[in-house]
């Protein structure tokens, strides 16, 4: 990229002063440029997109005289240097898929570009043969098919700005930090949307264990259409209706050591029931059955989603760690 912009830059500098050179020999009109360079902003809160490049342009009749030319044809090579740096710039900070996700909600993308060289390795295979020595109902295909549905329901949850469907799933920290930012929409007055969501992958990544809870991370990378509304008017704010963006996730579950899956004539994964009482699941905000009192997004019963992150680049591959791994297990957060 770097080269071609070069080159560019050579044949636009080379042709500019030949121009220069002739259009000494005569007179020629002034003209005056300026330029207004907005770019792309994205931040890891929310889409913020700059207004891109606007140029004005003003025919002022001056009068012809000596050097007017010369003047004139040295800002035209400045003001065509600079469009071309922009330019170059905005074709760097737009290649490349942005990500995004709640650090504890609702999802928005990442800095353009970001996170593009981080790898996470699918280690299905391995990590389902882990799990089913002490869990024998588990299975890789069941899992990666609840990770998918959590990050649906999740994404429609938070356009709708009711967390509700999703409470039971989501580990209590996580929910938390969720809700305030949803409330904090509301009171912007800005609504999400998601449209034409498609999951490419879901994968298996990493199984982390210690003697408490164990770990489970899902990549998952999913194509939608993003942008965000006024309440008041309707009008969009943020992206538009038409632009498919990429975005890459890390999912990470936990669940208390020594619970095992249920099979499927006991109870689904997103658990319509209190895996505790067996009662229909209709829970308080601190994430407690309301028939019998038991807590069940901490992982004590079955999994919860602990973590929803973009990939980034500082995201660490958790890789695989054992209780025996010689004390390199620890404490996953």
């Amino acid at each position: 990229m770097k080269k071609k912009i070069t080159v560019i830059l050579s044949v636009l500098l080379a042709a500019a002063m030949i121009f220069c050179i002739s259009a000494v020999a005569f007179d020629a009109n002034d003209y005056d440029y300026s330029f207004d360079s907005g770019g792309s902003d994205w931040s890891s809160s929310d889409h913020d997109w700059g207004g891109g490049s606007t140029y004005y342009y003003s025919d002022d009749d001056g009068g012809s005289g000596g050097g007017g030319g010369f003047g004139t044809i040295g800002i035209i090579v400045i003001v065509i240097i600079v469009i071309v740096i922009i330019m170059a710039r905005k074709g760097n900070n737009n290649s490349g898929g942005g990500t995004s996700t709640p650090v504890g909600g609702g999802v928005r993308p990442a800095n353009g570009g970001q996170g593009l060289n981080v790898n996470l390795p699918d280690r299905t295979g391995e990590i389902e043969q882990i799990i089913k020595k002490d869990d024998p109902n588990f299975t890789a295909d069941d899992f990666t098919s609840f990770v998918k549905e959590v990050y649906i329901d999740i994404q429609n949850a938070w356009c709708k700005r009711d967390l509700t469907p999703v409470r039971p799933v989501m580990h209590t920290n996580l929910y938390n930090t969720t809700d305030k930012q949803v409330q904090s929409k509301i009171e912007q007055g800005v609504t999400y949307h998601y449209e034409s969501i498609a999951i490419n992958t879901a994968y298996l990544t990493s199984y982390v264990r210690d003697n408490e809870y164990e770990y489970l991370t899902a990549y998952l990378n999913a194509r939608y259409i993003d942008y965000q509304t006024d309440d008041k008017t309707g009008n969009i704010v943020r992206g538009d209706k038409n632009t498919r963006w990429d975005f890459r996730y890390k999912m990470k579950f936990m669940r208390s050591v020594g619970v095992k899956t249920r099979s499927a004539d006991e109870n689904n994964m997103t658990g319509h029931n209190c895996p505790n009482c067996g009662a229909p699941l209709q829970i308080s905000s601190t994430g407690v059955c309301e028939y019998c009192g038991s807590t069940v997004t901490t992982g004590l019963y079955s999994w919860v989603l602990s973590d929803f992150s973009t990939i980034r680049n500082d995201t660490k591959d958790d890789g695989i760690r054992l209780p025996q791994d010689n004390g390199s297990g620890g404490n996953a957060q």
